[in-house]
């Protein structure tokens, strides 16, 4: 007898199932693209208009569409599943980990509860279902839940071109661009398959779209959306490229050409934006000086000397406090309090821009060390999961693009949360990440 691999997923499944009762008959398949589409429109939604995503009913009310999501995915299939040990003990352990933390600062309990009980039940569901038409769904409801802030904003607030950046109707462009991100990389994945099934008119209504937000993301001047967009690019080209072309090189060599160019232009824009911040720096200290008669302390733009601060937009700064000031349960409040006594000015309150740091910071350094491992045993087998199904499913890519994303946005922006957009379309996809390979 063949012993079983990993964790019996099939047991979590039939438990929900047994749950829920008659509820799996009402819904119908066909309503998980609706379903996935009200998930992430809501995500985008409390991005948009910047409510604290530990805010209780946010919460219970994204938990709720978690279930309406489950339940729209079920499909009858009684394969059996096995999860991969290392997978669940990470996830576990994380979560864990930030359910003690919130028992030490509350706060932090409205976000691990649905990590540690809703997604599973999530994966364990999707892990059972067809991976293309999962796929296809997550892509099809990500697309359309960002296109409509998307057009809105064009509808409602004119383009600005330049520093500081068009964001629309967003409070800020940073979380324009990371909705941007989404709706593009879902966009460009759905155009690849419909091209690859030679489907043209779908192929080309999708690649639009990807190029729509794509030009939006740009004018929103986010340099951590921009770096993370550029990233997802390459490798997700490279990826599709060394997977499938017959000659890669010479297709990998202009990917190199296009990431260089990528590079200078956003180093450009980097320092474009430095130099906007010296001159207003110094704009408001004459005005405050000719105004009031404070004394000018900020030196002239070009007398400045270029340092870690500006290049990052004080994130350097707020990085190496946390580092200084770590602690094995987390502290009371995302604001990091340190930073900002330093700092000695109380109105800006940051976060730590870091998703790894920032739960480093919120939940304690073993949660920060869980998180980072976690995410490299997910991008890992999101590789594999590729290089498996390559030339089987045109949305191989589908996991290794959003691992990619989180990555990458995760490096400069706090989105680990169960309901951040960034966050929320990353855990989507993890469930063949869970499955071990039949």
């Amino acid at each position: 007898m063949q012993k079983k691999k990993g964790i019996d997923g099939t047991r979590l499944r039939d438990t929900y199932d047994r749950v829920t009762g008659i509820f799996n008959e009402i819904f119908d398949v066909r309503l998980l693209t609706v379903a996935l589409f009200a998930l992430i429109g809501y995500c985008a939604l409390f991005t948009q208009r910047k409510f604290p995503l530990r805010w209780m009913i946010f919460i219970l009310f994204g938990m709720i569409l978690q279930v309406f999501v489950t339940l729209t995915a079920r499909t009858g299939d009684r394969r059996p599943v096995h999860f991969h040990k290392g997978m669940v003990f990470l996830w576990f352990a994380l979560h864990i980990m930030m359910v003690i933390s919130g028992l030490f600062y509350q706060d932090w309990l409205p976000e691990s509860v649905p990590l540690l009980l809703c997604y599973p039940v999530i994966f364990s569901v999707f892990a059972s279902r067809d991976d293309t038409e999962t796929f296809r769904a997550i892509l099809r409801g990500a697309f359309f839940a960002v296109l409509p802030f998307v057009v809105i904003s064009y509808i409602r607030v004119p383009v600005n071109i330049g520093y500081p950046g068009y964001r629309g109707i967003f409070y800020d462009a940073n979380p324009f661009a990371m909705c941007c991100i989404v709706m593009a990389t879902s966009g460009f994945l759905l155009a690849y398959a419909f091209f690859k099934e030679q489907r043209k008119k779908s192929c080309i209504f999708y690649l639009a779209g990807g190029l729509l937000a794509s030009v939006t993301l740009v004018l929103t001047l986010s340099r951590s959306g921009l770096l993370a967009f550029a990233g997802v690019c390459v490798i997700l080209t490279g990826a599709i490229v060394a997977g499938t072309a017959k000659k890669p090189g010479r297709w990998i060599a202009l990917l190199c050409i296009l990431l260089a160019l990528a590079v200078a232009g956003g180093g450009f824009m980097t320092m474009h934006k430095i130099r906007e911040a010296y001159e207003e720096d110094y704009a408001l200290a004459v005005y405050n000086h000719e105004t009031y008669g404070n004394p000018i302390l900020v030196p002239k733009p070009e007398e400045r000397s270029l340092s870690m601060d500006d290049l990052t937009s004080d994130r350097w700064g707020i990085w190496t406090t946390i580092l200084e000031n770590l602690t094995w349960n987390g502290h009371e409040t995302s604001v990091v309090q340190e930073w900002v006594a330093k700092d000695g000015a109380g109105d800006r309150l940051f976060n730590a821009h870091n998703a790894f740091l920032g739960v480093t910071y919120n939940n304690g350094v073993i949660a920060g060390v869980l998180l980072v491992a976690y995410t490299l045993m997910a991008f890992i087998r999101a590789l594999g999961y590729y290089w498996r199904n390559r030339t089987e499913s045109a949305f191989a890519a589908t996991p290794l693009a959003f691992c990619t994303v989180f990555i990458l946005v995760g490096l400069f922006e706090s989105v680990y949360a169960p309901f951040s957009i960034i966050g929320c379309t990353y855990l989507l996809v993890q469930a063949p990440l869970w499955r071990i390979r039949e």
